[in-house]
């Protein structure tokens, strides 16, 4: 067999093969390249004489050719993977010693590299998911399968492991209570769905003890490559405890009302700046009116506040504002009011600053009787 035959044999099997194939001499020029490099390197098949640096991005200080360096060097076959920027791929590159110059095969990387730096970013977002404070959970398909579940989540929900379960197999507790039916909805339209302050009756699979949450949610479609809903990521918050003092304060301040609303005296209660946030019935009848958020330099025109001799009331003398604003226990004042209906009565009271149980000012409160002659 003639030499030009194994030539022509040589670059046969460079173009049957999937791998681009790259021949260079001592001076770095390009003496062959197969049709596969052509297409990997986006090279036209009239091109000009090349120069290796014309294929590989002309960075000597660059691992890459460090490396060909070192090949065409110490006559060593090495391995690199290179990234092309004008094209964003990467191509996996071995080099071997040919005559005085380099024989380049390439194979191209790219979905390895993009699945390995996908990989890595999942894991990353994985761990600060893991951390963040906020349950975070997310499923998959119609049956809305657990993927994954941060740690907040897991305390939310009493520890339950429940990745790759599906919703209702790991909450059959939550039956009845809505919650199916909104994964659902978000997964068949699209739309998000967010709430504030859902209750949700837990039930310990163990124990058989329930326990009441209250949340904040945000449930949103997680779409796939295609556009097509593939998924749910929730967010929550536990309000619990905020749910639940608040309404132990409605509760105290209904009893309060109910209370204060049996007396016999009128009542009338003012914040730290002496906004009347309270007046019971008493007080609302001997006044003719019951308005609240009223400021003290309201006080006298609002509640058409007089003088015994039938003065319009200066404010700074009020027994209310007295309290709030210069911490006097008054005793014993008596003032006037004339109520819309025009009637004018005669009222008798003491004012009381409010103290908090570390000493700080909450308030004042009035109280009030009708003084009858």
């Amino acid at each position: 067999m003639r030499y030009s035959d194994r030539v022509i044999s040589a670059e046969a099997l460079a173009e049957a093969i999937n791998d681009g194939f790259v021949n260079v001499d001592g001076e770095w020029r390009v003496t062959y390249l197969s049709r596969r490099a052509r297409l990997m390197l986006r090279q036209l098949e009239n091109a000009a004489p090349l120069q290796l640096q014309d294929l590989i991005p002309n960075e000597p200080t660059s691992p890459a050719w460090r490396e060909l360096c070192r090949a065409m060097q110490q006559r060593v076959q090495v391995e690199f993977d290179v990234f092309y920027p004008a094209f964003f791929t990467w191509h996996e590159v071995r080099a071997v010693p040919s005559g005085d110059g380099l024989s380049l095969i390439l194979r191209d990387i790219t979905d390895r590299q993009w699945l390995l730096r996908k990989e890595a970013e999942r894991a990353y977002l994985r761990d600060l998911f893991t951390a963040v404070p906020v349950a975070l959970s997310i499923t998959r398909g119609p049956e809305h399968r657990f993927e994954f579940v941060n740690e907040f989540a897991r305390s939310l929900i009493g520890g339950r492991d429940v990745e790759g379960f599906a919703l209702r197999e790991a909450f059959p507790d939550l039956h009845g209570q809505g919650f199916f039916e909104i994964f659902d909805h978000v997964y068949n339209t699209g739309e998000a769905v967010h709430f504030s302050e859902r209750p949700a009756l837990l039930t310990d699979p163990t124990t058989g003890e329930t326990r009441q949450l209250y949340v904040n949610a945000s449930y949103q479609a997680l779409r796939g490559f295609d556009a097509q809903v593939s998924g749910i990521l929730s967010m929550s918050v536990d309000v619990t405890a905020y749910v639940e003092a608040r309404q132990r304060s409605d509760e105290l301040a209904q009893e309060r009302t109910a209370v204060l609303d049996h007396l016999q005296e009128g009542v009338i209660v003012a914040d730290s700046a002496g906004r009347i946030i309270f007046i019971n019935e008493v007080a609302a009848r001997l006044h003719g009116l019951s308005q609240l958020d009223v400021t003290p330099a309201e006080y006298t025109q609002t509640y058409n506040r007089l003088t015994i001799d039938g003065e319009p009331h200066p404010i700074d003398r009020l027994p209310m504002v007295r309290a709030v604003q210069y911490d006097e226990v008054v005793r014993g004042a008596r003032w006037r009011v004339r109520r819309p209906d025009g009637d004018v009565v005669l009222l008798e009271g003491d004012a009381n600053p409010v103290y908090g149980p570390e000493g700080t000012k909450t308030g004042a409160v009035l109280t009030m009787r009708e003084v009858r002659r």
